[in-house]
């Protein structure tokens, strides 16, 4: 595949099977997302052929998804239901138009009622209302933005937007472009729940290596044209890589060494007498064997990534930054109130939350841009300070490449920032683009270039390993944990938070890490990330335990004292026909959701069945099974949709 003079893909051959979940990793403009639109056929292949599954059902998440601008949230919603919501008009025709009919008309009229009925129910037609508002809930889409117009909402709105139609769909293959990108923590592990139970195959390109490394079952590692496919998920794959890398730098310094020693041996014997025909022979073999193998001595490939590391802070003050019963609110919306902490020298602080929740408000706040509405905060003086902004505002668009590099150090000589800028792959004619030109992982390349020649005591970055492909995230994150100063970072990338923070401020969430505006919690250990989510684990447990025992001890002989009901969990508050759930985890639910939802799927083929068609008392009871089974689906639902 060839775009121009420019070849993508050459030589390439890859094979997806049914049921698997697949990671797909590799450096920006690798060719990753032209194999995922050679696949749904959005593009022709130069060479070669895709072979796609019969009838086969593919979803596509493109990295930007776009909409009219003219239909609200809902509508986009029941846009992905299109066919569900035409066979619900039908129906509805139908049985208008049997009210005026009698006799055999009326039985034909009938029959094509129970057929459309037949479809509807196979097609998920009466579950579809409600997985769409568990997936925009999920998805952080509150009720008041389901009737706002898709031109209202923001970028990355409309990312999620895309996601949740994409999951709505029918699908036996979901091809995912950077599915996490504008996600935030909850959002992302509710993803990955949904993947873990999607029974069709995934493919999912992502620089998000906790969720490929819970969800993948095999790495497709694209580069130099082709693709690699490792078995496991990502750890598994840089356990495997590395292995590999090693193996072929020893094979290639062996096979050097031989070279040179039988050259040495050549050189000292062929003039020797009784060694000269010995030295024409191995010279002989080695000649031949070199020109048939004219690849033996090429060093094993590296692949060019970014290069850096931070310089040695010398600011010796224990007092970094100051936060004193901070609050702030926008009108009757509050953040946060009375936060008060201290972040000392050398020490390194993650921010998290839900999107909204104000993690880069703090940032603003920290930096003097904005002003509290309760409290102070403030940085240690004469500190020097590097910022990192996830949307790039803070690169002058009317600059060049180079001259926005220098304004970091001017006391540098242009040839020092090239060379700087060469270890952030940005050389050649690219020191010359404005800044308005950069693609996104561009500007964040140049981002990280400025920080390091600002040569900072503090790092404050938002949302870092944004637009960065995974070899730079390795790099920044082996950078940082070199550097000697103190970081502030806002992020949702939970392998980035356990690699470089010791202290963690979750902001926006409860106790069992639902989102609750103005609340806020320090979580200190490391790996930070997977200590917070340990935490959440253990008392999400010990929460449905309780829950347990109280409806245990109020269905029992005896009633629940006065103590055990004041402090009966939230749980139990549940309306009464879903209390008999309060009992079961968030996945023993998911496993009861699924088991029916199965179940009823084979009701659903006995429907089609002649002997049940031909049979009323049959198909009475079938009928009347069905929407029992689906009663206690839609309660099953709702129970979940309170507890996740």
């Amino acid at each position: 595949m060839a775009f121009g003079p420019e070849v993508v893909l050459d030589g390439l051959n890859l094979q997806l099977h049914d049921g698997e979940k697949v990671g797909m990793v590799g450096a920006n403009g690798s060719g990753k997302t032209t194999i995922l639109r050679l696949i749904t056929g959005q593009v022709r292949p130069d060479m070669g052929r895709v072979i796609r599954q019969k009838g086969l059902r593919i979803g596509y998440l493109p990295q930007e998804a776009t909409f009219s601008g003219q239909r609200t949230v809902l509508e986009e919603m029941h846009a992905g239901v299109e066919h569900l919501l035409k066979l619900q008009e039908a129906i509805h025709s139908v049985s208008h138009e049997m009210e005026s009919l009698t006799g055999t008309e009326l039985q034909a009229k009938m029959r094509q009622y129970d057929r459309l009925n037949h479809e509807f129910e196979i097609a998920g037609g009466y579950e579809y209302e409600t997985q769409i508002q568990i997936t925009l809930a999920a998805l952080g889409f509150e009720p008041q933005l389901h009737h706002v117009r898709t031109d209202a909402l923001s970028g990355g709105q409309l990312s999620r937007l895309g996601l949740a139609q994409v999951l709505m769909l029918q699908t036996d293959l979901l091809l995912l472009d950077e599915p996490t990108n504008h996600l935030d923590l909850q959002a992302t592990e509710w993803l990955e729940r949904f993947l873990a139970n999607y029974r069709g195959a995934a493919v999912i390109i992502s620089h998000d290596r906790y969720l490929l490394d819970r969800v993948a079952c095999k790495i497709i590692e694209v580069r130099d044209r082709r693709t690699e496919v490792w078995p496991g998920n990502y750890s598994n794959y840089v356990l495997a890589k590395e292995t590999v890398q090693l193996q072929q730098e020893r094979e290639y310094l062996r096979r050097v060494e031989m070279v040179e020693r039988t050259r040495d041996f050549i050189a000292r014997n062929k003039d020797q007498e009784g060694m000269r025909g010995t030295a024409r022979g191995r010279k002989t073999r080695l000649n031949r064997l070199l020109k048939e193998n004219p690849d033996f001595l090429d060093k094993p490939a590296s692949y060019k990534t970014i290069s850096f590391s931070f310089g040695k802070t010398d600011k010796t003050s224990d007092l970094v930054l100051r936060c004193e019963g901070l609050g702030k609110s926008y009108g009757e919306l509050t953040l946060f109130e009375d936060l008060t902490f201290d972040v000392l020298n050398g020490e390194r602080l993650g921010i998290t939350g839900p999107n909204g929740t104000g993690k880069t408000t703090l940032i603003e706040l920290a930096l003097g841009r904005a002003e509290p509405s309760a409290g102070r905060i403030r940085i240690g003086e004469s500190l020097r300070i590097g910022y990192l902004d996830q949307h790039g505002d803070v690169l002058d668009p009317n600059r060049t490449v180079l001259d926005e590099a220098w304004s970091a150090n001017p006391e540098l000589v242009p040839e020092q920032v090239r060379r700087r800028l060469g270890a952030f792959l940005l050389s050649g004619d690219d020191v010359y683009k404005m800044c308005s030109e950069l693609s996104g992982g561009q500007r964040s390349r140049l981002m990280l270039c400025k920080l390091v020649l600002s040569e900072p005591d503090v790092l404050i970055m938002d949302e870092p390993t944004n637009h960065l492909d995974i070899a730079s995230r390795e790099m920044l994150e082996a950078a940082l944990d070199d550097y000697t100063g103190t970081i502030l970072t806002v992020s949702h990338d939970r392998y980035f938070l356990d690699r470089t923070v010791d202290k963690l401020l979750v902001i926006g969430t409860d106790e069992f890490g639902q989102r609750r505006l103005g609340r806020t919690e320090f979580i200190t250990g490391t790996p930070a990330y997977s200590v917070y989510a340990e935490t959440i684990r253990q008392r999400t447990e010990a929460e449905e335990q309780r829950a347990a025992r109280e409806q245990k001890g109020a269905n029992g002989p005896g009633r629940a004292t006065g103590d055990e009901s004041r402090t009966a969990s939230p749980a139990n508050k549940a309306p009464e026909e879903l209390k008999r759930f309060n009992k079961y985890t968030v996945d023993q639910l998911e496993d009861m959701i699924l088991r029916l939802e199965h179940e009823i799927d084979g009701m659903k083929q006995r429907f089609g069945d002649a002997e049940i068609y031909k049979n009323p008392d049959r198909l009475a009871d079938l009928q009347q099974t069905y929407h029992d089974k689906q009663s206690e689906l839609d309660l099953l639902y709702q129970a979940y949709d309170r507890r996740a």
